[in-house]
């Protein structure tokens, strides 16, 4: 835990002053992902009371999210899964609640962030992790194998009993995968748990999604840092930065979890249409009011071409840069209004 160079005077109602540090921590593991955790707070104990909540908060619906594990008491997404075609599973209302944003995901993204595509993100998880590491055993799935699996994606199917808290896949090759939406729901839930503890201000980034709250430093927002999809030695870890609180930036890319068959990149987001890694784009950022729907959409829109990924980004006030395979920005209107000079 580390605690800020900068203090902050905050006005209360009766205008008393109240001083307040920056702080920050960090951990790995939830969503297989390094998560950072920046808070204002009067001392470190009452930051390490925040920093608890949103880590407690954050590790249970990552429990209950995960579709490669089990544990002990809980029904979670694995549950559900080893379940399909067999019978309900009873599961804890946050998975009644992702499952009901999951359809309309579906429903705002035309299909193209869809939950429902485990069988195919199945087969290809397991060759990427092969290729990662055996490379000289590298190899793209039969697309007779991929054709087989996308008959059991209907996200229709997944019978959802809000009253009893059930959930059933109605055919036993159907398998959920919420991983194109739960980071950034489950960054958004926990990061409201903190601020109904009354946290004035924070930051949390949780690998590609950014969630910002309140304001620091006494600025009106904070500056955040787009990832430069080509970093190596001779660039920067950053290529822009915008500022924005009150909202998140999910960055969506492949060349974080990918893997090589004969010089050909293939990443982790596959394209629904074709059941192949979609290589439209280098990375595309989405800045939204709502976590969830920031997550949802930039899936969808490094998937679309760009006239139909800008015109979903506006009919759902999104703010949006795309990097195409040349390098080239195209970004909406908003988005470059709130492009900012690097800051604290």
């Amino acid at each position: 835990m580390t605690v800020c160079l900068f203090t902050v005077i905050f006005f209360t109602a009766c205008s008393q002053e109240v001083e307040y540090r920056r702080f920050q921590t960090q951990r790995i593991g939830y969503f297989d992902t390094l998560t950072i955790f920046i808070g204002y707070a009067q001392d470190e104990d009452e930051f390490a009371m925040y920093a608890d909540i949103f880590f407690d908060r954050f590790g249970e619906l990552h429990r209950l999210f995960d579709i490669f594990n089990a544990y002990e008491g809980v029904n979670n997404l694995y549950t559900v899964n080893a379940n399909a075609g067999v019978m309900p599973v009873v599961v804890e209302p946050s998975i009644i609640d992702i499952l009901l944003t999951a359809k309309e995901a579906y429903d705002m993204t035309q299909g193209m962030t869809n939950v429902a595509m485990g069988s195919v993100l199945r087969i290809w998880h397991t060759h990427r992790q092969i290729g990662v590491v055996n490379p000289d055993y590298a190899t793209i799935p039969p697309m007779a194998d991929l054709l087989e699996a996308s008959m059991f994606t209907n996200i229709d199917d997944i019978m959802i009993d809000a009253e009893n808290s059930t959930v059933f896949l109605l055919d036993a090759n159907m398998s959920l995968d919420v991983g194109a939406i739960a980071k950034a729901y489950a960054t958004g839930l926990a990061m409201q748990a903190v601020i109904d503890a009354g946290i004035p201000a924070a930051l949390v980034s949780a690998g590609g999604d950014v969630v910002a709250h309140g304001q620091p430093l006494g600025r009106d927002t904070w500056n955040v840092g787009i990832q430069n999809p080509n970093v190596g030695p001779n660039s920067p870890n950053a290529i822009d930065a915008i500022a924005f609180t009150d909202k998140t930036l999910t960055v969506s890319g492949g060349y974080e979890r990918f893997f090589e068959v004969d010089d050909r990149h293939l990443g982790h987001i596959i394209d629904p249409t074709t059941l192949m890694p979609s290589d439209r784009f280098q990375q595309v950022a989405v800045l939204h009011p709502n976590a969830w729907m920031s997550d949802a959409l930039s899936t969808a829109l490094f998937v679309l071409p760009l006239e139909e990924g800008l015109e979903m980004a506006l009919a759902n006030d999104a703010e949006v840069l795309w990097i195409d395979t040349n390098g080239e920005w195209i970004a909406t209107p908003g988005y470059k209004r709130i492009s900012a000079e690097f800051g604290e």
